[in-house]
């Protein structure tokens, strides 16, 4: 069963990459109050300019850079829960979601952080705001959480099965976590989680509806416990949209989730690890990370995915990427990885924190 498989992968490979499957003890949280150290786990990453991000982790930790990573700022959170989410809407202001139900407002570009009470102990995974005011968050056991007053008050919901499935796959699918969410404007919204879920509105989280039964028969799925959990989400408009997950699979939608279709890969290996997060260009070229240090690259529309070229050997998991244009785009991980390209991933250069 897909449950079965996730705890197994969890267990065994990439422990500490995603939340949801590992409950983190951040009480002895090693080199806290270095900048950049070999125990820092980061989990997402904001470019606010072609100079300026923001990188949210383990530990609480909040680092931002202004110069492109040749030095980082260690931000305050007030916090040493895992940061597992982060989103600005425009420079001053921004939100991070993490552990226990924690999500932390900024007004002043990350100089001060302040609790926002989600009324959950649920981990929160993953964070969306529109605008200033009307804002999402996502986490473990079907919960997604909605604001229209900037955080101040979130209205909690709950996604179940909702599509007709035989009584013990729906007893088994019940209550799946919810990874990543990605809407394009208030009424039109996806939600993707655990089961290969995939999760649309169109009326502002009033009613929702699944759209992952058009992979069934492709990708050699045949039942819907076999659908792969879907970390991560990208539309860069209604239409054109990426979900990445298990097993290496990257699934696309070129009709806002009317149809979905598991993406083609040029590759001498295959891929076996999960993919955690994509990133879509207008032109839908896309990149994806993910566990055991890989990086996808589809280079061209409607080609083949192929692995992309770092110029070093990555060791650890990779969890988050985020691009401020076509040359200039951050990626993260483990170990305290933090890469910067300025060519459009041609070449990758680390930052060392200082």
């Amino acid at each position: 069963m897909r449950r079965v498989q996730l705890t197994v992968w969890c267990a065994v490979s990439v422990i500490a990459a995603v939340g949801g499957c590992h409950r983190e003890d951040v009480e002895d949280a090693p080199f806290y109050d270095r900048k950049i150290g070999i125990a820092d786990k980061f989990y997402d990453v904001q470019a606010l300019s072609a100079t300026r991000a923001i990188v949210v982790g383990y530990g609480g930790k909040i680092l931002q850079t202004e110069d492109g990573g040749r030095s980082w700022q260690l931000l305050s959170s007030g916090t040493r829960k895992a940061l597992y989410g982060v989103d600005f809407v425009d420079d001053q202001h921004g939100w991070v979601c993490g552990q226990d139900g924690l999500v932390l407002r900024t007004e002043d570009g990350g100089k001060t952080w302040m609790r926002q009470d989600s009324g959950s102990k649920w981990y929160l995974f993953a964070v969306d705001f529109l605008d200033q005011k009307d804002g999402w968050l996502v986490g473990d056991r079907a919960t997604y959480f909605h604001t229209t007053d900037g955080g101040q008050t979130w209205s909690r919901g709950k996604l179940g099965v909702i599509s007709d499935m035989p009584k013990d796959e729906a007893l088994v699918a019940a209550d799946p976590i919810l990874y990543d969410v990605r809407f394009r404007d208030h009424d039109t919204g996806w939600i993707v989680g655990e089961f290969g879920k995939i999760f649309h509105t169109s009326d502002g989280g009033k009613t929702w509806g699944e759209q992952q039964n058009s992979l069934m028969g492709s990708g050699n799925v045949f039942n819907a416990l076999d659908l792969p959990t879907f970390f991560g989400v990208d539309f860069i408009d209604d239409a054109n949209g990426l979900v990445t997950g298990l097993d290496g699979k990257v699934a696309r939608t070129r009709d806002g989730g009317q149809s979905w279709k598991f993406e083609e890969f040029d590759l001498t290996t295959p891929i076996i690890d999960p993919l955690f997060r994509p990133y879509q260009f207008p032109d839908t070229t896309a990149w994806a990370v993910g566990a055991a240090g890989e990086v996808v690259r589809q280079s061209e529309p409607r080609k083949a995915w192929q692995r992309a070229s770092l110029g070093m050997e990555i060791v650890t998991w990779l969890r988050g990427i985020d691009f401020f244009d076509k040359d200039n785009g951050w990626i993260v991980g483990g170990f305290g990885l933090i890469l910067h390209t300025t060519d459009g991933g041609k070449t990758w250069l680390p930052s060392i924190g200082a």
